[in-house]
């Protein structure tokens, strides 16, 4: 008998939850019709609509947790001269409006009306009605809690003390021409400038050759570095090459995961240059941007697209010869558009500014 005692004692405590469930979900059904058939049609049908759905139906309004209310009223048609008339047989003839309301705060949750010609059509959307209320009531169940977990994102390669980096270059070089000794400003001739019948036009140079650079970067702040680098350009129709350093401050961007965005100024200056020049600009300016996506833990792979222009002339021997020998020296303002792809590799790891 104790036996017995204990086991009804379980399930109490087991059914104690679900019964309080139970009730935060009760509803209590009541609606008025100005005909009575209506109003007893769907006193029974939402009734059963809701057992149906597992909703426990209360006899009264103080047991139940929310009132489940409909409202059926002739459809009366006003028209804009403010006259009222039923409508034609074949259309709505009634208007049911439902209302779902908190019993414990008596607020309405949600409330729409419903148009029908007849109680026999009602049948198939009776269950429709009913759902689309009480959809509004929260289910009572507990909910598992989302937990969301930052991700622990390595980003130790953006950050080192001193990278490597070494890359292929294709920069296209621009000449422009300047007209300074040139005869009208674009003819090299022979002879006496003014007097002579011997000459040719030049033009606009543009040359595109294959480079290589080798650099380190050193990252001083976490959003500055400082880069030297040595260029070289390789001239393989002349078999010859030029040599210069291109000291650069690059700004880096690493908001974005496994991608770092790093804007970046700088100069160029020509160690050597190719012996068809007798001078070359000593003044050059660089400004690009170097696109790099994580290559491992320590490095990354980059693209580097940057422009550059020269203040002061490069100056190309006359390569017309003995037919056209002046002036010895012809002009060109130099610009060009650097492309290259590369790898960097980064040692010593620092901690975020």
């Amino acid at each position: 008998m104790v036996k017995a005692h204990y086991f009804l004692l379980l399930l109490a405590l087991l059914g104690f939850p679900l019964l309080a469930e139970t009730q935060e979900r009760s509803i209590y059904i009541e609606g008025s019709a100005s005909n009575a058939q209506h109003q007893s049609f769907f006193l029974q049908n939402f009734r059963t609509e809701g057992a149906g759905a597992n909703y426990p139906i209360a006899e009264t309004r103080a047991e139940a947790a929310y009132i489940f209310r409909f409202q059926v009223t002739p459809n009366v048609i006003t028209y804009e001269d403010g006259t009222q008339s039923l409508p034609e047989p074949d259309e709505p003839q009634f208007n049911i409006q439902i209302t779902l309301i908190d019993n414990s705060t008596s607020d309405e949750i949600v409330s729409f009306g419903f148009q029908y010609v007849n109680l026999e059509d009602m049948y198939e959307f009776n269950q429709f009605l009913f759902l689309r209320a009480v959809i509004n009531i929260p289910n009572g169940f507990e909910t598992e809690s989302i937990v969301i977990v930052e991700e622990d994102i390595d980003d130790s390669w953006q950050n080192k003390w001193l990278y490597l980096r070494l890359s292929a270059e294709f920069p296209i070089t621009f000449y422009r021409l300047l007209p300074k000794g040139l005869k009208f400003g674009n003819l090299v001739y022979d002879g006496d400038i003014d007097t002579t019948t011997v000459y040719t036009p030049t033009d606009n140079r543009t040359v595109a050759l294959p480079a290589a650079t080798i650099g380190l970067q050193v990252q001083f702040l976490d959003w500055l570095s400082l880069e030297p680098s040595v260029q070289a350009i390789y001239d393989h129709e002349n078999r010859d090459y030029s040599l210069a350093i291109n000291p650069r401050l690059l700004f880096a961007i690493k908001s974005v995961k496994n991608v770092l965005l790093e804007p970046y100024a700088g100069i160029w200056y020509p160690l050597r240059y190719s012996s068809d020049f007798s001078s070359f600009p000593r003044y050059t300016i660089v400004g690009g941007m170097q696109m790099g996506l994580r290559g491992g833990s320590n490095g990354a792979f980059f693209i580097d697209v940057n422009y550059m222009y020269s203040f002061d002339d490069a100056v190309l021997k006359n390569p017309y010869g003995v037919r056209y020998p002046n002036p010895d020296e012809i002009h060109y303002r130099r610009s060009a558009i650097g492309l290259g792809i590369g790898y960097k590799y980064g040692f010593l790891d620092r901690q975020r500014d």
